[in-house]
């Protein structure tokens, strides 16, 4: 599998939204099944709900198209009681514990609860559905080179990327640094713990996050694990431009919090993809004699991403969020105001499946775009 091309893929994060990578892999899956090409991904790398992707495709790396089936019937059939508890027992000893700890805490010395919503469930999900055995089974097949999943280090405010790989290939720069591991559920739950909604999970004596927090340099991990060519799936639409309605009042919780979750979990992966345009358009104002003086290198890239605003479609669907977690997001402000919330939340069959048919037409309409990247020197 060495060569002078190293594919690498780049999986974003943003909860439900995954299922839209779902639906870009099958369309990508279907092209390098027309063209006859094999699965050219060496390093697959992911973040929040990308990790999860991610995983998934690297425990069936020895074929590509079955790992993408999996993957899209995984997000089809998702339920929100497969992600975190729904029921009025749970949610409501979450919210008692919220209550009674914010307003008795400074007396009572004890911690306030660690998130909105407790995600047990998921765990089972990822324990069931993912062979993690199979990962090191097919690295040492050369099926792949390495898989690295970034979480955020709540100790330290430090981006890890785990990394399992037969090679070693390890970084430390400013705030972030990489770890060899052997991946498990807890690393992927660590990476997929969205801020305020999940909590955060312990791997060995310290507690994670959602890898996008801090995540300043998406692309980073597969770059550094050796990839000069990135396929990069993100899950926010780049068209919104002038298309909300201005603010006549003060904006509400749900709001601020829409805000605050696009810039942690969305924004890096746009700000990264213009960052590498950048620097490949530097590179190649520079004399071919002079670049071998450079620090940096060019790397060609294919983006994908939703050609419409999941976060609109999201709240036409909310109807379909489980009573009692519609009911905690109006606490917060109206639906339509906490679009973006609800897109993360609504691990839905029917949501979950119009975002894998949006993902795979964006994929298929990008088809000419993704060949020459495949193809070309």
């Amino acid at each position: 599998m060495m060569s002078d091309k190293t594919f690498g893929l780049v999986l974003s994060g943003g909860g439900a939204r995954g299922a839209y990578q779902a639906g870009v892999l099958l369309a990508l899956s279907e092209i390098l099944q027309s063209e006859s090409i094999q699965n050219p991904f060496e390093i697959y790398t992911g973040v929040s709900a990308g990790a999860i992707n991610a995983t998934m495709l690297a425990a069936e790396a020895q074929d590509f198209s079955v790992a993408v089936k999996k993957l899209c019937d995984l997000w089809g059939r998702i339920t929100p009681e497969q992600v975190f508890y729904t029921d009025a027992m749970h949610l409501g000893r979450l919210g008692m514990k919220w209550m009674g700890e914010l307003s008795l805490g400074a007396l009572t010395g004890t911690t306030a609860g660690k998130a909105l919503l407790e995600t047990a469930p998921l765990r089972t999900l990822l324990t069931e559905n993912i062979n993690y055995d199979k990962i090191q089974k097919n690295l040492e097949q050369k099926n792949f080179r390495a898989l690295g999943l970034t979480a955020i280090d709540y100790k330290d405010s430090m981006a890890i990327t785990f990394v399992q790989s037969l090679e070693n290939k390890s970084w430390k720069k400013a705030k972030k640094v990489s770890e060899p591991a052997m991946i498990r559920p807890d690393h992927v739950m660590a990476s997929s713990a969205i801020p305020l909604l999940f909590p955060p999970i312990q791997v060995d004596q310290r507690y994670f996050g959602d890898g996008c927090v801090r995540n300043t340099h998406p692309c980073g991990p597969a770059i550094y694990l050796g990839a000069n060519k990135l396929f990069i799936v993100g899950v926010k639409s780049l068209n919104l431009v002038g298309s909300l309605a201005p603010l006549t009042k003060s904006p509400s919780v749900a709001r601020v919090l829409n805000v605050i979750l696009n810039a942690i979990l969305l924004d890096g992966i746009e700000l990264d993809v213009e960052r590498l345009y950048r620097v490949n358009e530097f590179i190649r104002q520079i004399p071919n004699e002079h670049r071998g003086q450079l620090n940096y290198k060019t790397v060609d890239y294919v983006w994908i991403s939703p050609a419409e605003d999941i976060g609109e479609k999201a709240a036409q669907s909310a109807q379909n969020l489980p009573r009692l977690i519609k009911y905690l997001i109006k606490g917060l402000g109206s639906l339509e105001e906490a679009n973006e919330i609800i897109s993360y939340l609504l691990f839905d069959p029917q949501f979950c499946s119009k975002l894998i048919e949006m993902g795979f037409d964006d994929g298929m309409k990008a088809k000419k775009q993704i060949l020459e990247f495949l193809t070309k020197n």
